[in-house]
């Protein structure tokens, strides 16, 4: 006999309707887990389409991309299906795509040694908006996983740091630059310095500086005022620009006073330039001053001498000028010369 046929008809009936209850409990349960999975997911739509930062999606097989928040227009221009339909090759310069595959390789790499699946990295690089201009963007990226870990997609969220990377430019050349003439101010010269004359030594290779201290600039302000001045630094850096080139490297030592190093330059041939600009002050269409002079100071390099050695030499040399009179150029014998590097 089945033991269901010893249960009394209450107990059978009772059992069914627990059975019953549960179910519909579980039932419910469901629902109630699905409206908030539907609720949550709502929510995080929401989120992506009115975030200003852009957030995307791109199968890890294909590089392309499977999802594009709204925001992508006021980003690049582009709907969210015209990025879509665009290949990462497509939304980048070269420069940029070569920088964005090696990282993606390097966190393969570091996903098979294991390291946190949670972490998250971030770059900055240009890409194109649909004008095909530059545009800067930082993006935060992390692997997309399935039910066993391994990734399977990029999740990204982009944002536009064009201006944050023209502020940071404006400060970098304030903190190198003097901001009244352009020049560079010291800390970068004695880093040029350093490298030259390392390069100096390996090489053999011939530098030379002309230190420059413009003739009575301070009756200059006084008779003129201080905006005529400055408009006389701002010609006189002007006018040595003119006659140095490119590798050449000028700085605002201070005050009135200005440092020239020449790369790949003998003595000799920095004297001659310092004699061209002494006579182009002379020429110099300064407003309201008319000609000016300058004390001229000019050394070359001597293999294996100290920064200060060198410095102390070439301001020697320009005072030499002011004390004999001023206007003119004072320098090194040119048989002194280092015979390695003339």
């Amino acid at each position: 006999m089945n033991e269901r046929d010893d249960m009394p008809a209450g107990e059978g009936t009772e059992a069914l309707r627990r059975r019953v209850a549960e179910q519909e409990q579980e039932i419910a349960d469901l629902r109630e887990r699905n409206e908030a999975l539907r609720k949550n997911e709502q929510k995080y739509r929401l989120i992506a389409d009115h975030s200003g930062d852009c957030l995307w999606m791109m199968d890890l097989a294909t590089l392309r991309f499977t999802y594009v928040s709204p925001s992508v227009t006021q980003l690049y221009g582009s709907t969210p299906e015209e990025t879509m339909a665009q290949g990462i090759d497509e939304v980048m310069p070269p420069h940029s795509l070569e920088i964005v595959m090696k990282a993606l390789e390097e966190e393969l790499a570091l996903e098979a040694s294991g390291v946190d699946p949670r972490r998250t990295r971030i770059i900055e690089i240009e890409e194109y908006r649909q004008d095909r201009s530059i545009v800067w963007i930082e993006t935060v990226l992390s692997f997309l996983r399935d039910e066993q870990q391994q990734p399977v997609g990029i999740l990204g969220v982009s944002r536009d740091v064009t201006e944050r990377r023209r502020l940071g430019e404006e400060l970098r050349k304030l903190a190198v630059t003097d901001p009244l003439t352009g020049a560079f101010n010291r800390r970068p010269f004695m880093e040029e310095l350093h490298r030259e004359m390392g390069r100096s030594n390996r090489y053999t290779v011939p530098f030379s500086l002309i230190m420059l201290d413009i003739d009575h600039f301070k009756a200059v302000n006084d008779r003129f005022g201080h905006e005529t001045g400055d408009q006389v630094l701002e010609g006189l850096v002007k006018l040595i620009r003119k006659r140095i080139r490119a590798s050449d490297f000028l700085a605002r030592w201070g005050g009135e006073e200005f440092l020239v190093m020449l790369v790949n330059t003998t003595l000799a041939q920095a004297v001659q330039l310092a004699e061209a600009l002494l006579e182009g002050l002379r020429t110099w269409p300064f407003p309201d001053v008319g000609s000016l002079a300058a004390s001229f100071g000019v050394t070359q390099y001597r293999g294996g001498e100290s920064v200060d050695t060198l410095l102390t030499r070439v301001d020697n040399l320009m005072y030499q000028g002011k004390q004999g009179g001023r206007a003119c150029v004072v320098h090194d014998p040119i048989h002194d010369a280092d015979p390695t590097t003339s």
